[in-house]
């Protein structure tokens, strides 16, 4: 039996879980899922929350309104917590008193200069004190750190967004402007460890003004892992807006709360190339659009609140919701369609067990890689080697191919499609850093070294662990160069395979790993094969089986200033060849049940989402 299939059967769930059985193509026979999942692979709600919080942007100032509101949220089932709430002053403390009462997580928001190191964004004591209620009754707060990544290397020089951001005060703080061309260092820095430094140190500094209870949300970036490692309470991401690579940054954010124990979230943002989704008709503000009809689409927001949920995330937070789920943010907070939908999708959210997201395949990256798709260069100023080109390479172009729009335009007639994409392999990887803990790297079937790697001793031997546990490792010719003779102890256990060289030609470079090897990881692995129409697809295992996501990014068209066009030809046809025995299959937004039949046949509308669960026996 091959060792894929050996490290596949330490994978089940924790308490005595149903014990499925899945065929894999590569062997003959039947593979017993029996051994539970690590603990560390339980999705992390929010400390003090057992499932999902679907959040409400904005809340009213005062505390009579809030209480209108949170009575609005119960009876319509819109929600569960603030994101953001009020911000944390002696002034707001009878709100946060109230809201204790409640029980709903609040993130707070510390003001526009929370980004800048040495600016007016610090919080004291008596900020904190504000929250005593919350913290006495066990309630998660947190304090956003925004676009962190964004402002280190964007904002950080721009002298017009200084200008908006202090106005009158701007000659009092001009002086912490970084140079500009040095991506918002001091002086241009020589190694990944110098960048790592010093976004290290601007990190800790915003946390420790921010009274050590960051939630941090990266849009422009993928530094969701450090995020975690440097101390905050939640990793979040912001996506939609403008933002590419949605899902490799959820692989991202994923691997990082699984490696750093802490829950990750997901913030959908409205703004679109100059719109914003709000209430009302489409209409032009200035330069800007607004109504229910700017911005991204309607199907967008429930396909990416969906998807979020069912890829772990602890919180989902439809920005701008005060503005776009209410007819008018007051009495008698009347619901728009955004506002009846997201009802809908919150309900969906309370009433079904998404179960563990199902991810066998760590892609494993070198804890100083500073990976930043945005900016295409490591840590935002080093120019890429050729490993380096190896990783953006693999999530662009292989994994979750048309999801960049920041370097490229893929589709000129409908830019939103760019935002979720088709899964050639199904969304079955997390992101871990080489300073993932033993245990962690132990607990993926398969390890996928990937970029350069620096391959000291630690490392080594936690590879070892793992491949003695049963795990394999994927590595490339250069891995096996850069290990010199640690090499021959690696290769003396069995699961160590150097990937053959292969030139993708979609890049015409050479790639880190085939499209023919990863095709072959799905088959061996996932415990459904999907086939038919391209469409993006997850697994989660669940206390009574499996369920697999559908998502049909196609059908829909939208430009941010027009309202959304679906053709309804656009249906994709799928076909679901379980390699599990079950007993029955259902889909849950249809309650449509299947026969026991392999393959089973769906359709799956478009710009829409379907769920097929497997109950096994």
């Amino acid at each position: 039996m091959n060792t894929l299939v050996c490290r596949i059967r330490a994978l089940g769930l924790l308490l005595g879980l149903c014990a499925c059985a899945a065929a894999v193509s590569a062997v003959a026979g039947q593979v017993a899922f029996t051994r539970p999942i690590p603990a560390s692979f339980q999705v992390k709600p929010l400390p003090g929350q057992s499932a999902c919080v679907f959040t409400i942007y904005g809340a009213p100032g005062e505390l009579e309104p809030l209480k209108q509101l949170v009575q609005v949220m119960q009876d319509q089932h819109l929600g569960n917590g603030f994101d953001p709430g009020p911000s944390p002053q002696p002034s707001s403390r009878p709100i946060f008193d109230y809201l204790a009462t409640v029980g709903w997580p609040v993130m707070c928001y510390p003001g526009g200069d929370m980004q800048i190191k040495g600016g007016r964004g610090a919080m004291g004591h008596d900020n904190e004190t504000s929250l005593a209620a919350m913290d006495l009754a066990g309630v998660f707060t947190a304090v956003q750190l925004g676009e962190w990544g964004y402002y280190f290397h964007n904002l950080a020089p721009a002298e017009s967004w200084w200008r908006d951001n202090f106005g009158k005060d701007f000659d009092t703080f001009k002086h912490l402007m970084k140079p500009a061309g040095l991506a918002g260092y001091d002086r241009r820095p020589t190694s990944k460890q110098e960048c790592y430094d010093v976004v290290k140190d601007y990190f800790l500094s915003k946390s420790h003004d921010l009274l050590n209870r960051v939630i941090s949300v990266t849009g422009h970036s993928h530094y969701e892992a450090y995020a975690g490692e440097w101390g905050a309470r939640c990793i979040g991401l912001e996506v939609g807006e403008n933002i590419a690579f949605t899902q490799s940054k959820l692989a991202f954010a994923r691997g990082a709360s699984r490696q750093w124990q802490k829950p990750w979230s997901v913030q959908v943002s409205p703004w679109f190339n100059g719109a914003c989704t709000s209430s009302g008709p489409l209409r032009k503000e200035g330069n800007d659009a607004r109504g229910l009809d700017a911005g991204h689409s309607l199907s967008f927001y429930e396909r990416m609140w969906l998807h979020a949920w069912f890829a772990g995330a602890a919180m989902v937070t439809p920005e701008n919701s005060i503005a776009t789920f209410f007819e008018k943010a007051e009495a008698p907070w009347r619901l728009t369609s955004h506002g009846q939908k997201a009802a809908e999708v919150f309900q969906f959210m309370r009433t079904h067990d998404r179960g563990i997201p199902f991810t066998p395949v760590a892609i494993v990256l070198d804890h100083l890689a500073g990976y930043n798709g945005y900016m295409d260069k490591p840590w935002g100023i080093l120019e890429p080697t050729a490993g380096d080109r190896q990783l953006r390479d693999l999530f662009d172009h292989q994994l979750f191919p048309g999801s960049d729009h920041i370097h490229t335009n893929p589709f000129p007639s409908n830019p939103e499609l760019s935002y979720l994409r088709p899964t050639p392999y199904g969304e079955m990887f997390d992101v871990q850093l080489t300073s993932a803990s033993p245990e962690m790297l132990s607990s993926y079937p398969v390890i996928l070294l990937a970029g350069d790697i620096e391959f000291d001793e630690q490392l080594v031997a936690k590879l070892e662990r793992a491949l003695k546990q049963g795990s394999s490792l994927l590595l490339t010719p250069a891995h096996q160069e850069a290990l010199g003779p640690r090499f021959a102890r690696l290769k003396k256990l069995r699961g160590v395979e150097v990937l053959q060289s292969w030139t993708n030609p979609a890049t015409s470079r050479p790639a880190l790993i085939s499209d023919a090897r990863l095709q072959r990881l799905a088959r061996e692995a996932l415990p459904v094969e999907v086939s038919g129409d391209p469409i993006q697809y997850e697994i989660n295992r669940t206390a009574k089986g499996w369920v697999i996501e559908l998502v049909n990014n196609a059908g829909v068209t939208k430009k941010p200033d027009q309202p959304a066009i679906t053709d309804a030809s656009a249906t994709a046809q799928v076909v679901l060849r379980p390699r599990i025995r079950y007993a029955s299959a259902r889909e849950w937004r249809s309650n449509r049940s299947y026969t026991k039949l392999d393959p089973l046949k769906l359709e799956v509308g478009p710009g829409q989402s379907a769920f097929v669960e497997f109950i096994c026996p």
